[in-house]
């Protein structure tokens, strides 16, 4: 024990003086562990959020909703049968008093509700009725309302306003309802009232196109877990229609983004460990090769090989330990502080928190990747004899006898490691596939690597040499140097491919969070326009005015009332999409041109001046919640007459865009049919006050609805996350640059040595200079070339396997990020023998 000890204390001696040079180390190591370390912390707090809350965010165990219809007399008969049920039904209405309008999310629950949790509200203390304080006083009923409503009706507690034409009296403002989470992406102010004032409603259609009624039923269990007792419902209600689902099925779409957020942050996580660990590859290799004369001078005063391992073993796990400890203080400290942000986005009370076991498992796979990654410079390091005193000092270790190596017993540290590292990936993850697609990918790449430029050595060879000085020198230094430049080509070939992996998963995530493009969300709506009422709209927008943005749509309702030869009524739906095109007359369109808020999915849109047969186009979401395919067809009821057409495409439309239809027809085919007009506009920031009083005036008899702060509430909430992907991003481009500049340490005194020797030789510093620039030029490009096919295919494979998104491919980003690696690795690789070029030779030759 003495003697570890001692050998211990004299390796962390040896390493004082050089700590500098290892910081590329540490900052690699660092950041992979803190993004680890805060991604596993924000998931263990939701999770752990989600499993002791389930019910409660649920505001059931179970619940069951469509668009079309309540539940039938025997329908509610058999869900009493599995618990208590609580009733709510989701609609969109206009809210209106004397002074204003607004656009309403209306929630109407019946005399159950809430079965857990309560509604918050002043005007509703703890323990008191909600079904007492919304019953009708006067033949009015009462509604709790979202403060803004307030505000923009110019009303205050206990005044009156109408809901769809009926008069409502405000009981209270509403501050949260217990099932807030499982509700997704509302558009509209929400107001609560009761099932009772529901039916009192003299017009509950909604006012905008592509939003409808949803019915929903709460089931608090009274035995059984949810997930087997959603099963027994599914098999009760087959082919009803209902969608069935649980607490963790229904929590909305932003924690659907998170989740995709924090898969991208863990496959970043694994990359940057990845990376950092090709950084303690280089650095340690570099490192013990400039140290071959201490270490040869060490083995001439009788260390033994395990001696030699321990001194830098002990330096290896100083660093890993450093960087380590910092990674888990930023990664666990900043989870600590956004989880109250994080959990008000998802709609799930997230207290600030440290869980021991994500941060245990960060630090293992930190320390794991330091230890497998300095391994082999580490058997290096013993391989090297005294006699090296005696030839040139610190210019480069002894290969790596591999067949040895991998038919002994010193294998198996490296074979333990990687199975520790793969037991941690999956505590991580809880995806074997993923953690054995990622150690394949890791292999793979190293290999593809070495065995590219093998072969370019190889042909290097056998190329009649340039007659250009300079280059022919820097092709000589690629194809002379085996060791030196296969060690840059895989470091920097597999910090560049993640990268490009990094790169591409990012922008699909921003492609998934805002869509392709970025355009101005509509201020107001209105819908059953007439044309002379568009015209005068449209006369008052324009460039420089304080209407930059108007769009005008035709509108008619219709029927969908067959699917594929199949009548519509005996199609089994999945999804409120679906259901709600199946719940009766619909808002329908035509357009020859494909807005720009959407995308097509799948098939073609029709051109411009298209005149054929009769196409539509549906919202992708249509494609498996009716179970068609393009080429199928459709027959809508339009006016009493049936309309058959065939579907060209599915598209999807991002929230920034505002409203859409969920089916859109190709010119020809209702355009002849009584139209009304959609439109919208978009008021230049800071004028949408002043642009409401002027519909007002000049349209008064026009009822326009404010949509632009509920969809810049959620355009906000992605931009943020989008933001985070590019900072994140950011950030590991950042490390692999490092790594990239630590991977022109490997073999410098070697280069050096060639620099003072080809001086003295006649060369001038330029010469030195340019023929350096030119060889890493030439190698941070053959790294390049592999790496983008190898980070693409991944990339392509990681998106649509496990995030699930569609893939998208930005070659100028990766163009301009490769392109500064190469110059980077070019410029860098130069200045590495800056010094010995412009020293007297002299002095250098003495070091040698």
């Amino acid at each position: 024990m003495h003697q570890i000890w001692a050998a211990t204390r004299i390796g962390l001696l040896d390493m004082r003086g050089d700590m500098r040079r290892f910081l590329l180390l540490v900052v690699c190591l660092a950041v992979g562990t803190a993004l680890i370390a805060g991604v596993n912390s924000v998931g263990a707090s939701i999770t752990r959020a989600i499993d002791a809350g389930a019910a409660e965010l649920m505001g059931g165990d179970v619940e069951l909703s469509r668009a079309d219809r309540i539940a039938t007399a025997e329908e509610l008969a058999t869900m009493a049968g599995f618990g208590t049920i609580s009733s709510i039904i989701d609609t969109n209405v206009r809210a209106e008093s004397s002074t204003g309008d607004a656009f309403v999310d209306l929630t109407a629950v019946g005399p159950t509700y809430p079965l857990l949790g309560r509604v918050l509200s002043p005007q509703l203390p703890e323990g008191a009725s909600l079904a007492t304080l919304l019953a009708p006083a006067d033949d009015v009923h009462g509604a709790l309302v979202d403060p803004l409503l307030l505000d923009q009706l110019g009303i205050a507690v206990g005044d009156s306003f109408t809901l769809g034409g009926t008069i409502f009296e405000a009981r209270g403002t509403l501050t949260k309802l217990p099932d807030g989470p499982v509700r997704g992406f509302r558009l509209g102010l929400t107001t609560l009232i009761t099932a009772e004032g529901l039916v009192a409603v003299s017009d509950r259609s909604s006012p905008l196109p592509g939003l409808g009624t949803w019915t929903r039923y709460k089931i608090l269990l009274t035995e059984g877990e949810p997930e087997s007792r959603q099963a027994e419902l599914e098999a009760a209600f087959a082919d009803s229609g209902w969608t069935i689902r649980t607490a963790r099925d229904g929590l909305g779409q932003m924690v659907r983004y998170y989740d995709l957020f924090m898969r991208f942050l863990i496959i970043v996580g694994l990359g940057s460990l990845l990376i950092g660990g090709v950084s303690v590859w280089t650095g340690m290799q570099s490192y013990i090769a400039e140290r071959a004369g201490v270490i040869a001078i060490l083995r001439s005063m009788g260390a033994t090989r395990a001696r030699i391992f321990i001194h830098f073993f002990a330096q290896v796990a100083t660093l890993a330990a450093i960087g380590v400890g910092i990674g888990l203080l930023v990664g666990g400290g900043i989870a600590f502080l956004v989880l109250p942000t994080i959990g008000g986005a998802v709609g799930i009370d997230l207290v600030p928190a440290l869980h021991l076991q994500p941060l245990l498992v960060a630090a293992g796979a930190g320390l794991v990747t330091a230890f497998a990654f300095s391994y082999l410079p580490l058997q290096q390091a013993q391989t090297i004899r005294p006699v090296l005193l005696f030839r040139s000092k610190g210019l480069a270790a002894p290969p790596i006898d591999w067949r040895a190596l991998l038919f002994s017993w010193q294998v198996l540290p490296m074979v333990v490691a990687a199975l520790a590292f793969s037991i941690l990936a999956w505590l991580m993850t809880g995806d074997v596939a993923l953690v054995a697609a990622f150690g394949l990918a890791s292999i793979a790449s190293a290999i593809v690597f070495r065995l590219f430029i093998r072969a370019i050595q190889v042909g290097l060879r056998h190329l009649r040499e340039p007659k250009w000085m300079i280059l022919r020198h820097a092709l000589r230094a690629i194809s002379g140097s085996a060791q030196n430049a296969a060690s840059v080509v895989v470091s920097a070939g597999m910090a560049l491919a993640m990268l490009i992996v990094v790169l591409v998963l990012q922008a699909n995530l921003r492609q998934e969070f805002l869509g392709a493009s970025a355009f101005d969300a509509p201020t107001l709506v209105a819908s059953d326009l007439f044309s002379d009422e568009v015209d005068m709209l449209a006369s008052m927008a324009g460039p420089g005015t304080d209407i930059p943005r108007f769009v005008a749509t035709p509108m008619l309702r219709g029927a969908l009332t067959e699917i594929a030869g199949t009548p519509a009524a005996s199609v089994r739906t999945r999804g409120p999409e679906a259901t709600f095109l199946l719940a009766g007359e619909v808002p329908l369109t035509f357009r020859s041109q494909l807005p720009e808020s959407s995308r097509v999915t799948a098939g073609e849109w029709w051109p411009a001046d298209y005149a054929g047969p009769g196409l539509v186009s549906l919202h992708q979401s249509l494609r498996s919640g009716l179970g068609v395919n393009l080429g199928d067809t459709l027959t809508f009821t339009i006016f009493g007459e049936p309309v058959t057409v065939e579907i060209a495409s599915f598209r999807d439309y991002s929230w920034q865009g505002g409203i859409d239809f969920l089916a859109t027809f190709s010119p020809g085919v209702i355009d002849e049919y009584p139209t009304t007009l959609f439109a919208a506009a978009t008021a230049a920031p800071g004028r949408e006050e002043a642009v409401e009083r002027l519909f007002a005036t000049e349209l008064p008899d026009v009822r326009f609805i404010a949509i632009g702060d509920t969809l810049k509430q959620i355009t906000d909430a992605l931009s943020q996350l989008s933001f985070a992907a590019t900072l994140v991003g950011g950030l590991a481009v950042g490390n692999g640059l490092l790594v990239l500049i630590g991977s022109l340490s490997t073999g410098r005194r070697q280069r050096e040595a060639d620099t003072v020797i080809t001086k003295v030789l006649g060369a001038t510093r330029f010469e030195l200079m340019a023929a350096s620039f030119i060889q890493y030029l030439i190698l941070a490009a053959l790294a390049a070339l592999p790496a983008l096919l190898l980070g693409t295919g991944l990339g392509w494979l990681v998106t649509l396997v496990m995030l699930n998104v569609d893939f998208t491919f930005n070659l100028d980003a990766l163009g301009v990020v490769l392109a500064v690696a190469i110059a980077i690795t070019a410029m860098l690789g130069a200045l590495t023998i800056l010094r010995a070029a412009s020293a007297r030779p002299a002095r250098l030759l003495r070091d040698l």
